[in-house]
C-alpha cells in the first residue's frame, strides 16, 4: 500500500515531536496496526539520524527558509496556492547526497577514531628543538643538522628525511640523526615509523637529547594507538621535577588513562 501525503506528513510530525499526546497514542497505534508505516517511519528516523550527523537537516531548512523569504512576490498568483514541499521529501531528495556525504563522514570518524585525541603541535613544544644541535659538533656535520632544523621548523618535514639519510653519522651524530628522523616522521602523520629512530636516540650519553627523544617516543606509541608501552614511559616523565616534560606527560596521562 502506498502512504498517503497526509501520512507521510503525519510521520513528520510525530519525528518532530509535534503531535498532541492523543494524536501521538493514535499514531503509534496506526503503527502497531500497519507495516509498511511503521518501516517508513524507522526509515525516516534512520534518514533524519544520518543528516544531522553531518548537517545536511540544518542545511536545508535553512535553504527552505532562504527560499521563502527570497521568492519575488510577482511569481506568487491568485488564487494558486503555493505550497513549500513537506520536509520528508526534501529528505528523499537529500538521500542519495546523504548516502555519498555519509559514507565520507564514517570514514573520517573511523580514521578520527583511530588517534588519540592529542594535536602535534599541542604537545610538540620548542624544548624538542632547543640547544639542538649539539656544540660539539664538527662545523660541517652542525651545519648540515641546522639546515635540516630549519626545514623541520617550516613544515618541510619530508624535505628533513631525505637530507637526513643521506648525511653521514658516526658514533657523535648517529643519536642526533636518529632523534631527529624520529621527529621528522612523528610530525609527517608517521608515528610507526618514527619509534624505531627515537628508540635509537635513546643511546645518546646525552641528558638533553636523551630526554627529548624519550617524550617524543611516548608521544609516538600513543599516536600509535600503542598506549601499553606509552604509560611507563609517561609515569616516568610524570615523575621527574627535572624533566622539561613532566607537566606535558601528566597532560596526556590524563587523557588516555
Amino acid at each position: 500500500m502506498k502512504l498517503t501525503e497526509e501520512q507521510y506528513e503525519l510521520i513528520e510530525a510525530y519525528l518532530k515531536s509535534e503531535l498532541s499526546v492523543s494524536d501521538r497514542a493514535l499514531f503509534e497505534a496506526d503503527m502497531q496496526a500497519d507495516a509498511e508505516l511503521k518501516t517508513e517511519v524507522n526509515r525516516q528516523r534512520e534518514l533524519r539520524l544520518g543528516l544531522r550527523a553531518i548537517g545536511i537537516e540544518r542545511a536545508l531548512e535553512r535553504a527552505k527558509a532562504h527560499y521563502k523569504m527570497t521568492v519575488p512576490v510577482a511569481e506568487i498568483r491568485q488564487p494558486t496556492v503555493v505550497r513549500s514541499l513537506p520536509v520528508w521529501r526534501y529528505l528523499a531528495i537529500a538521500a542519495s547526497i546523504a548516502i555519498v556525504l555519509s559514507l565520507g563522514y564514517v570514514t573520517y570518524r573511523q580514521t578520527v577514531g583511530q588517534r588519540p585525541d592529542i594535536a602535534y603541535a599541542d604537545t610538540m613544544p620548542e624544548e624538542l628543538t632547543k640547544g639542538f644541535p649539539a656544540d660539539n659538533l664538527s662545523p660541517e656535520i652542525r651545519t648540515q643538522f641546522m639546515d635540516a632544523l630549519t626545514n623541520y621548523k617550516a613544515g618541510k618535514y619530508d624535505v628533513v628525511i631525505e637530507r637526513l639519510k643521506t648525511l653521514p653519522a658516526d658514533k657523535q651524530t648517529v643519536h642526533y640523526k636518529n632523534y631527529l628522523l624520529g621527529l621528522s616522521h612523528l610530525a609527517n602523520r608517521q608515528p610507526a615509523v618514527s619509534i624505531p629512530f627515537l628508540s635509537q636516540s635513546l643511546a645518546t650519553p646525552s641528558v638533553a637529547l636523551h630526554q627529548k627523544a624519550e617524550w617524543s617516543l611516548a608521544l609516538a606509541y600513543v599516536k600509535n594507538n600503542q598506549n601499553e608501552k606509552a604509560l611507563p614511559i609517561l609515569k616516568r616523565i610524570s615523575a621527574d621535577r627535572a624533566n622539561p616534560f613532566q607537566s606535558l606527560a601528566q597532560r596526556v596521562l590524563r587523557k588516555i588513562s
